[in-house]
């Protein structure tokens, strides 16, 4: 709405965010072609102006209401398009999209009258979707965080404790899980275990975590010795 004649369409267009930028915020530069209305060559009267037009044409027709008769004395309003007198052009614009943590895949970033411009006409906006980049180690599942870890079959018998660096560049644990008694259990191949709080902070919430999950691989040995096998069948 507003004054200045109807609403010009939106541009939309997909924007790259990788998840390390989701996680700590950041901003992505997007650049866009649009076009513009050259409000200079309304006075091209100087050298350097009519230089500059030059490389402008003709806007888009525009749509003009008029006044036709009817019979009985009556007048009806119609629209037609005209040639339009002002002149356009095309320009490359940099817009910096802001980041903010805990954004998500499909989120819309709106830059209102930032599409193109026709004359008598007001721009419709730039919506930006964000698309988030695959990321090596982590996969986001709504708030929570989720890695595929390997360990080795001596410590998914005896336990273990695994540091890795999170996104921001901070360590964090996982280990396995622990009995009442305070000792590691077995963990399986399958098995997932949660660390509270290592996931993705939450939009608008940002001092809010969600949790990671590892899910545990075990690499098995491809053979046992015989004093490996002797040593296996004493102990159980």
């Amino acid at each position: 709405g507003g004054r200045g004649g109807t609403r010009g369409p939106d541009f939309k267009m997909a924007l790259d965010v990788s998840l390390d930028d989701m996680y700590k915020g950041g901003s992505v530069s997007a650049r866009i072609k649009r076009r513009i209305v050259c409000r200079g060559c309304r006075r091209a009267d100087t050298p350097e102006r009519r230089e500059r037009c030059a490389k402008c044409g003709r806007c888009p027709n525009e749509v003009k209401t008029v006044l036709r008769p009817m019979g009985g004395g009556m007048m009806v309003q119609q629209q037609e398009e005209v040639l339009s007198k002002e002149k356009c052009t095309e320009e490359e614009k940099t817009i910096e999209a802001v980041i903010e943590r805990g954004m998500s895949d499909g989120q819309e970033l709106i830059f209102e009258r930032m599409s193109e411009q026709k004359p008598k006409q007001i721009p419709g906006s730039v919506v930006l979707t964000l698309r988030q980049k695959r990321h090596a180690l982590f996969r986001r599942d709504g708030n929570d965080l989720a890695i595929e870890l390997r360990i080795s079959l001596k410590e998914a018998l005896l336990g273990f404790e695994r540091s890795l660096v999170h996104l921001d560049g901070h360590e964090f644990t996982v280990r396995s899980k622990q009995s009442k008694a305070g000792e590691p259990l077995v963990t399986r191949p399958g098995d997932t275990l949660v660390v509270k709080g290592e996931g993705m902070p939450l939009h608008n919430f940002p001092s809010e975590f969600g949790n990671l999950k590892a899910t545990i691989s075990v690499d098995f040995p491809t053979a046992v010795s015989t004093e490996q096998a002797d040593a296996l069948k004493a102990l159980f």
